[in-house]
C-alpha cells in the first residue's frame, strides 16, 4: 500500500441532519468547505462524533462522496463495522467515493475479536478496497491494548494508527515504539500533548467546529512557539470541558458550531436532545474565550 503521508490536523467532520433525521447534503457540504478554508490539512467523513455508525453502504459512500466534491485535501473514511462483510462493503463504498484512507474499528458489538481475527479481517479489507488502512482504536468500551496493536503491525495488516478513546497511557506508548507506522491523536483534549510528543497528526472533532484553531496550534507548535501553543491549547480544553457531556456531547457540538457561523444541522435521534441551560452554558463558553461576540 502507498505510505500514509498526511500530516497535520485532520477535521473529524460533523454530519449534518434535519430534523426527520436526514441528511442535509447542501449544508454537509459547506462544513467540510469551510474547514478546508479555515486551513485543516485533510477532512474525515464517519468519525466518532458523526453520528454515521450504522449507515448503510449507501449512504456512507453517498457522504463521502458529498465531501470528496466539496474539497481537494485529502479524504479520510472511518468505519464502525459489526463483521468482516459490513466492513468490505463500506469500505468498497468509500474507496469508490474517491477516499484516500480507511479507518477501521475493530467490531465491538456485544463481543471483540482477538488481534489475529482482526488481522484477518483487516488484511482481506486491503485485499478488497485497496485503500491505506488505519486501525481507529477510539471505542472506549473494546479498546485495543498497544501490544494488540504492535501484534496487527507485525502481521502487516495496517498502515497508521489512529489513537483515541481518551487513554493517554496507549498513546504515549505508541508513539514511542520504533519503527511505527504514522500514528494520529484523536483526544480532543490531549492534541497538543500528541503533536509534543510526535504524533504525525491530529484527528479532531473540535477542528470540525474550531478548524482554524486548531491548526493554530498546530503551527505554532511547529515554529517552536509552545507558549502560543499551550495558550490557545488552554482555550480549546476549557471549551472542550463545557461541550464533553455524557449525554449531549453531539447536540452541544453542534450548537456551538451554529454559534460559529458554520451550522451542521442537528443531532439525529435520540441524540437530539440538550436542556435549555445546555444553551446558555455553551454561549457563555464560546464568549468567554472569544470565540463569538455577544451580538
Amino acid at each position: 500500500m502507498p505510505e500514509i503521508t498526511i500530516r497535520g490536523v485532520i477535521a473529524s467532520l460533523l454530519t449534518p441532519f434535519d430534523a426527520h433525521g436526514s441528511i442535509d447534503w447542501e449544508l454537509l457540504a459547506a462544513h467540510a468547505s469551510r474547514a478546508e478554508s479555515a486551513g485543516v490539512h485533510a477532512v474525515c467523513a464517519g468519525g466518532i462524533a458523526s453520528e454515521l455508525a450504522g449507515s448503510t453502504p449507501n449512504e456512507f459512500g453517498r457522504v463521502c462522496q458529498t465531501i470528496r466534491a466539496a474539497v481537494r485535501i485529502p479524504l479520510l473514511a472511518n468505519i464502525y463495522p459489526d463483521s468482516t462483510l459490513e466492513a468490505i462493503e463500506l469500505a468498497h463504498a468509500a474507496a469508490e467515493a474517491g477516499a484516500s484512507v480507511l479507518l477501521v474499528a475493530q467490531p465491538h458489538y456485544l463481543f471483540q475479536p482477538g488481534a489475529e481475527a482482526l488481522a484477518d479481517m483487516l488484511q482481506e479489507l486491503r485485499r478488497q478496497a485497496a485503500l491505506p488502512l488505519m486501525i481507529a482504536n477510539t471505542v472506549r468500551t473494546a479498546m485495543l491494548s498497544a501490544a494488540a496493536i504492535m501484534r496487527l503491525m507485525e502481521r502487516g495488516a495496517i498502515d497508521g494508527i489512529e489513537q483515541g478513546g481518551g487513554d493517554a497511557h496507549i498513546l504515549a506508548d505508541l508513539l514511542c515504539l520504533p519503527g511505527r507506522p504514522p500514528v494520529y491523536s484523536a483526544i480532543d483534549e490531549l492534541a497538543y500533548l500528541g503533536q509534543l510528543l510526535g504524533a504525525e497528526g491530529t484527528l479532531s472533532t473540535l477542528a470540525a467546529v474550531f478548524p482554524a484553531e486548531c491548526v493554530g496550534v498546530y503551527e505554532a507548535h511547529r515554529e517552536g512557539d509552545h507558549e502560543r501553543a499551550r495558550r490557545m491549547h488552554n482555550r480549546l480544553l476549557r471549551i472542550w470541558r463545557v461541550l464533553d457531556h455524557p449525554s449531549e456531547l453531539l447536540a452541544r457540538t453542534k450548537l456551538a458550531a451554529a454559534l460559529r457561523g458554520s451550522p451542521a444541522g442537528v443531532a439525529r435521534s435520540p441524540y437530539q436532545f440538550s436542556s435549555p441551560e445546555s444553551g446558555v452554558i455553551v454561549r457563555e463558553a464560546l464568549l468567554r474565550e472569544g470565540m463569538v461576540t455577544a451580538s
